[in-house]
């Protein structure tokens, strides 16, 4: 009999609800390896069977009675699996393994502060998971296991960083089949962004070359790694067979390699698959060729970081681009009629707080010059591992402390992605209610909505 891994995504109430490719790749890679694997995505599963997720977990755990369980958390989800890791706990004492962005900035206080977590994978995790599982089942030492952080005899062991797997195309392909079960869970994870088509998420790279003041993804992926595009178009092509018509490339920076996506579309029309596709990518990565190429394959909507409409604050969180660039990719997607969202954030570094003039430029700049189809808002979060957060001195204990005690849910139901964090001291409750009024009251673009991007 197979060895049963029960992997989890958290329940997140207040967050955009979506696939977890993530997950997905830990699964593709223990099911290479010969092992019985589940994936419980809590929100799903809650919103679709209209039940407390607390249930439906214990449910799962009676039913399939998991050797080992694996929980994988961001920042703003990390509570969260905390609150699930206990519950298994009370129920049985199962080894539980927690991954995810948070553990690679936090992992150590993890596991210092949360006895219910065994565990803490940090970095990329499918080798490491592997090891780990069978080390575990087959009572091996994990001295030697890169990439974990654990108690042994009540001192807290950390085994250090695994080096970052450099030729992504030897990952095992991401074990969709474990999200897309019935055709109820094949309706909540396709975007409405493709009207209706059955939809999921890939990645063609990990990292990003920049390193913008705000932004944790350097110190989650190292460096910028992609995939090649034979190694891409295979995995599309598979999909297509399943019936996937819309992919929302969800890599951290697009576009960051020109000549692969040049590439990458010219080989979507030579196989005539007839997709669309989205992706997230800087102002400065766009021009006349690229955007002539990508809508010519079936891009129809672009995520650009525009972050603020006012130069100084772009200058101070290293942004490295400028607002004749934003205004200049804007101009050229909608040329080639590709939908664009600017994701815009109030709070950086620079942010007139008290009189709120650097905001109401911003919002000037979206209704006069930038005119996005949609606007993406959240506050600056000073997530773990940021250079921001670094120099405002936030420790993972910190963060652990707020996100436990202080952390204002209601307010981020109305923002972007729905993430609660520590903020910069003058980002209060109160400043955002002020903020979120004059949007109201002046902001003439659409503005996009967590509860509607994904429809059940």
């Amino acid at each position: 009999m197979k060895n049963r891994i029960l992997l989890i995504d958290p329940y997140f109430k207040e967050g955009l609800k979506g696939f977890s490719i993530g997950l997905a790749y830990i699964a593709g890679a223990l099911k290479k390896e010969g092992y019985d694997v589940l994936i419980l995505d809590l929100t799903a599963h809650s919103i679709i069977k209209k039940k407390d997720y607390r249930e439906i977990l214990k449910k799962e755990l009676s039913r399939y009675k998991p050797d080992i369980i694996g929980i994988t958390s961001t920042s703003p989800t990390h509570q969260s699996a905390l609150e699930i890791a206990k519950i298994i706990k009370k129920i049985k004492d199962i080894p539980i393994i927690k991954g995810g962005p948070h553990e690679t900035n936090c992992a150590e206080t993890t596991i210092k502060n949360n006895p219910e977590i065994n565990y803490s994978v940090v970095g990329e995790g499918e080798r490491t998971i592997v090891e780990l599982v069978d080390a575990i089942l087959n009572n091996k030492s994990i001295k030697n296991i890169k990439g974990i952080v654990y108690r042994e005899n009540g001192t807290l062991r950390n085994n250090g960083r695994r080096e970052l797997i450099q030729n992504l195309d030897d990952l095992p392909m991401p074990a969709r089949e474990l999200f897309y079960i019935n055709k109820q869970f094949n309706k909540y994870y396709s975007a409405d962004l493709f009207n209706g088509k059955k939809s999921t998420t890939i990645t063609t790279s990990r990292g990003c070359p920049y390193n913008c003041s705000f932004c944790s993804a350097r110190a989650i992926w190292g460096g910028f790694r992609q995939r090649s595009v034979d190694n891409v178009i295979k995995e599309l092509e598979k999909l297509y067979s399943y019936g996937f018509r819309g992919f929302m490339i969800e890599d951290d920076m697009s576009l960051a390699n020109k000549t692969w996506f040049l590439d990458f579309a010219k080989e979507i029309k030579q196989k005539r698959l007839k997709i669309e596709y989205s992706l997230q990518t800087r102002a400065d990565a766009i021009d006349e060729e690229i955007a002539k190429s990508l809508e010519e394959s079936g891009c129809k909507f672009m995520y650009f970081g525009v972050e603020s409409g006012v130069q100084d604050i772009l200058d101070k969180c290293n942004k490295k681009i400028t607002i004749k660039h934003i205004k200049e990719a804007f101009d050229i997607a909608k040329k080639y009629k590709i939908r664009c969202m600017a994701s815009i954030q109030f709070g950086l570094p620079g942010e007139d707080l008290k009189n709120l003039s650097t905001v109401k430029e911003t919002i000037r700049v979206l209704n006069e010059e930038l005119k996005p189809d949609e606007v993406a808002i959240s506050y600056t979060a000073l997530y773990p591992g940021s250079p921001l957060a670094i120099q405002e001195g936030i420790t993972p204990e910190m963060y652990e402390n707020y996100m436990s005690t202080q952390a204002d849910k209601e307010i981020y139901k109305k923002t972007a992605h729905g993430s609660h964090s520590i903020h910069l001291k003058d980002l209060t409750p109160e400043k955002i209610h002020e903020i979120e009024q004059l949007l109201k009251k002046e902001l003439k673009i659409k503005r996009f909505k967590v509860k509607t991007f994904y429809k059940v």
